[in-house]
């Protein structure tokens, strides 16, 4: 099999990694994309040595659970030193990077959580896979800020609804002040005033797409609460949340910022970082 443009994902024997596995192997069966699974031996390297298991174990492991799932067109590959790097090498070629939100072992840990390292620096789409609240959910959450990138994270979920059928939620949110008067006029701006602005930016996000993807239910939603408590909570009902890599206003710098690291702490479902 090739490896250009496969969903790649990191393997590591953890419950965590196998949520990650079988996420990774749907989404490439609905893309019709090679799945290729990368499992990384750097238990030499760790100081406390024995944390995770060798990595043929991990190999076997891998293709046990992809031949019971009747997956065909997959590659298990071990390779030897640090997991993210790894991962972010090999990711130069792929259509999507796809981990677990914990695993990897205590070494790892110690250098900074895999995911959270892979989702900041990765020139691909990373899909950080969390435990969903409610599985039978069918709904993808985007957080739009009117930026490029969350456009692109728009376009990512449409195209997904489309093999899915799920609907697609764009939300935008924000941290409501006390409303203040123009000193001049006197006149105070409401929270009405600031929802209706909101609306029109949500408007302008979406135009387009609903002829873009006719078949896809898009639906818009402004709340006055910030993004990231916002996404996280819409996240308690959703399949999926999709946020664009970098963006403007509260989504500022969004893998630096609060908000990514919100979602990728406590989303309630898998976490989609778009470029």
């Amino acid at each position: 099999m090739t490896t250009e443009r496969s969903v790649l994902v990191g393997y590591d024997g953890s419950s965590d990694a196998h949520r990650a596995l079988l996420w990774a192997a749907d989404e490439a069966a609905r893309d019709g994309a090679p799945l290729r699974v990368v499992v990384v031996d750097h238990a030499s390297a760790s100081p406390w040595g024995g944390d995770v298991p060798p990595a043929p174990d991990r190999v076997e492991q891998a293709e046990k659970l992809l031949s019971g799932l009747g997956v065909e067109d997959y590659v298990v590959e071990q390779h030897s030193g640090h997991v993210a790097g790894t991962l972010l090498e090999l990711g130069e070629s792929a259509a999507m990077i796809v981990v677990g939100s914990e695993g990897h072992g205590r070494a790892e840990a110690a250098l900074g959580s895999v995911s959270q390292h892979v989702a900041r620096h990765a020139s691909c789409t990373v899909v950080v896979v969390r435990p969903p609240k409610r599985p039978e959910s069918a709904r993808i959450v985007v957080g739009v800020d009117g930026s490029s990138t969350s456009h692109g994270a728009l376009e990512y979920a449409c195209r997904r609804a489309e093999r899915t059928g799920e609907v697609v939620v764009a939300m935008h949110g924000w941290k409501e002040h006390t409303p203040s008067s123009d000193v001049l006029r006197a006149e105070p701006r409401s929270v009405t005033d600031d929802v209706e602005d909101k609306e029109v930016l949500l408007g302008e996000s979406v135009a387009g797409l609903r002829e873009a993807h006719p078949d896809v239910v898009l639906a818009t939603e402004a709340v006055p609460v910030a993004p990231g408590t916002l996404l996280v909570d819409a996240s308690a009902d959703a399949t999926l949340v999709v946020v664009g890599a970098h963006g403007h206003g509260w989504f500022s710098g969004l893998l630096l910022g609060s908000v990514t690291q919100d979602l990728l702490h406590r989303a309630q479902c898998p976490v989609a970082v778009v470029r």
